[in-house]
């Protein structure tokens, strides 16, 4: 693989999250709210999304840094890391207000979106 693409790719992948970061506040909360509700309802989704996010379907500066993150320490929260990135590049919201809408889910929710993200992530380890 050419490094220049490499770098380029990883950049552009740095800028979209940026623009995330700085997108209108509206904008920002609207994208929130969505991602709140995908947490809830559809957390087979989400964890579909970290798959595509895997999958390069996001790009290939993405998929490197989530296949950094499957390949890091067994201490990283593995699955906070991936949703917060799908929830950036799917959803438009920014990780520090994944986070904290990851906080508003009740036990059982969370439980639901750990399940099916953990999953996810097991497939990937298994895959590498």
């Amino acid at each position: 693989m050419d490094y220049a693409y490499e770098m380029r790719e990883a950049q552009e992948f740095q800028s979209t999250l940026r623009e995330v970061d700085r997108a209108p506040l509206a904008e920002r909360k609207e994208a929130c709210a969505e991602f709140l509700e995908a947490m809830r309802h559809s957390p087979d989704l989400v964890a579909e999304r970290i798959g595509w996010l895997l999958d390069g379907n996001y790009g290939y500066g993405s998929m490197q840094a989530a296949k950094r993150v499957i390949k890091g320490s067994s201490r990283m929260n593995k699955a906070a890391q991936l949703t917060h990135m799908v929830a950036a590049l799917e959803w438009r919201c920014p990780a520090r207000m994944a986070a904290q809408a990851w906080k508003a889910l009740s036990s059982s929710e969370k439980k639901a979106l750990d399940r099916a993200v953990g999953a996810e992530i097991k497939a990937a380890e298994r895959s590498e």
